[in-house]
């Protein structure tokens, strides 16, 4: 994406549906992220669901597989895996506030979801020019439904035990 700059992007999230409209000059992607059914609402996961069954995802109004991890204690328990046209898109949590979005295991950015719903973007400069706007439909729209980061396994373990330890 030469002309990265001038990325707008469009990210409407309400209860259960996530759309993301992403232009570059006059290449426009969407993303679409829709929890469905009646699932158990997950106060902690955007979207409210990490369950694939409770989840629909259009790409350019298209079907794409959409593969929640089950964002349990494992830091890589939080990734979410999407194939679309073939391709496959992960996005896995780098640090504590940050997850890493790869497309065929290429590394394309890092995206933060801040405490305003906001998501930001630091795209890697060796693959910046190779970066679409699907790519960045797919990117910001997980990033909105899953949130990014996990914490390490230890420090959720000592923050439980801290947590149930003696005042």
């Amino acid at each position: 994406m030469n002309d990265i700059q001038e990325l707008s992007v469009d990210v409407t999230a309400e209860d259960g549906w996530v759309t993301v409209t992403v232009a570059v000059g006059d290449a426009v992607s969407s993303a679409v992220v829709e929890r469905v059914g009646d699932p158990a609402i997950a106060k902690n996961v955007p979207i409210g669901t990490r369950k694939a069954a409770n989840l629909r995802m259009l790409v350019n109004d298209e079907a794409a597989r959409l593969r929640p991890g089950p964002g349990r204690f494992a830091r890589g328990s939080y990734k979410v895996a999407v194939v679309h046209d073939s391709v496959t898109y992960r996005l896995r949590p780098k640090s504590p506030d940050t997850s890493r979005l790869t497309r065929d295991g290429v590394r394309l950015g890092d995206f933060e979801l801040k405490s305003d719903g906001s998501v930001s973007v630091d795209w890697f400069e060796e693959n910046r020019d190779s970066v679409t706007p699907t790519d960045a439909a797919i990117g910001y729209a997980l990033a909105t439904a899953f949130g990014t980061g996990a914490q390490f396994f230890l420090l959720m373990l000592f923050d439980v035990v801290g947590a149930a330890g003696p005042d």
